[in-house]
């Protein structure tokens, strides 16, 4: 038997934590009320995001009756393609979850 049959396979572990980035994105303004805007609710498809948006909307809808409200679902949890950005970019407000 070889000394080189004795080595024992290479481990890589890396470490899964991001750089600290310095800059902050701005806040997007905030809308003085909802009623009379269009308000996006966007699925990125994970399990029972539908069910948590369902619930954001009905407690949205009761503060807000008059606000108008549009479902999208993405076809898969990366990325989104260009004319669904567009739709979900003409609301005046969007709402998304993860789930899990």
């Amino acid at each position: 038997m070889k000394i080189d049959d004795l080595r024992q396979p290479t481990v890589v572990v890396y470490e899964p934590v991001a750089e600290d980035n310095a800059a902050q994105d701005a806040l997007a303004r905030r809308l003085p009320g909802l009623d009379g805007k269009v308000i996006g609710l966007l699925d990125n498809t994970k399990d029972l995001v539908d069910t948590l948006l369902h619930e954001v909307r009905e407690l949205l809808q009761k503060d807000f009756p008059e606000a108008e409200f549009r479902y999208f679902r993405k076809e898969s949890v990366s990325g989104a393609p260009p004319d669904l950005m567009e739709r979900v970019a003409a609301c005046d407000a969007v709402v998304t979850a993860v789930g899990d």
